[in-house]
């Protein structure tokens, strides 16, 4: 199938591995241009030699003060303005659900804030441009509630961000939508730690929770992505896409 963007440019965030970099990969694949964000310029550096079209790598972290800004500017006027954003950013950073306000603000702001600054900068673009495509990072959470409740919480916002700043934009043709996740394999992560050091609780949590009997990989999602990111997803304005092997 062709999805009809090729050298399109695109902005994938947490590229350096794991979803990002199936994301990156699968985007390259259909002749888009990626800019690879993340912390580590070495793992960006690696994924950029995967890709089938150019990978430029900007190396930062987004939590940092004044990063976001830094890198907008260097993006534009280095490349241009993106045409497509996909926002593979999250994560809990173990905080629990009676900590402080600052701490569920510093969730939130890696969950959503992060995304909600690079759209305001490319947005408007977009919209003089009449195309765009914004994909953001949900999670199965979102549904089950299980995990960290700022975490949980922040999810909850991406869901309601995506069908509501969608309902502004998409008929100028930029359409907003969202994947979300179930139980993903990924190097450092939940699972990955879970399938190596405690393999029968992996084991119980297929047969109660995931009877596709195996977790995701990265490839699972980066396909999907590329899709929504097409010109056939027009009509999946607000869209949040379940990608988790029936889990529950």
């Amino acid at each position: 199938m062709n999805l009809n963007i090729q050298n399109k440019l695109a902005l994938v965030t947490g590229a350096g591995q794991g979803i990002g970099r199936a994301i990156a990969i699968s985007l390259a694949k259909e002749g888009v241009r990626v800019i690879l964000v993340g912390r580590t310029k070495e793992k960006l550096e690696s994924v950029s030699k995967e890709l089938e079209t150019p990978g430029y790598v900007y190396a930062a972290d987004l939590m940092q003060e004044n990063a976001v800004a830094d890198m907008i500017v260097h993006i534009k006027t280095t490349y241009g303005e993106p045409e497509i954003l996909v926002h593979n950013l999250g994560g809990s950073f173990g905080i629990p659900a009676l900590a402080s306000t600052a701490d569920w603000q510093k969730v939130w702001y890696f969950n959503l804030g992060i995304s909600h600054e690079i759209n305001l900068a490319f947005i408007p673009t977009m919209v003089k441009n009449n195309w765009g495509r914004i994909v953001h990072l949900s999670t199965l959470s979102t549904k089950t509630y299980n995990g960290y409740a700022p975490y949980v919480s922040a999810k909850c916002a991406v869901d309601g961000y995506v069908k509501s700043v969608n309902r502004e934009v998409s008929k100028h043709n930029v359409i907003i939508s969202a994947v979300a996740p179930g139980a993903i394999y990924s190097e450092g992560r939940f699972f990955a730690k879970i399938s190596k050091e405690n393999p029968e609780a992996l084991q119980a949590y297929y047969k109660e929770h995931l009877p596709i009997n195996r977790l995701g990989k990265g490839e699972d999602i980066g396909p999907a992505v590329a899709y929504l990111c097409s010109d056939n997803a027009s009509f999946l304005a607000g869209s949040i896409i379940g990608i988790d092997g029936g889990g529950m």
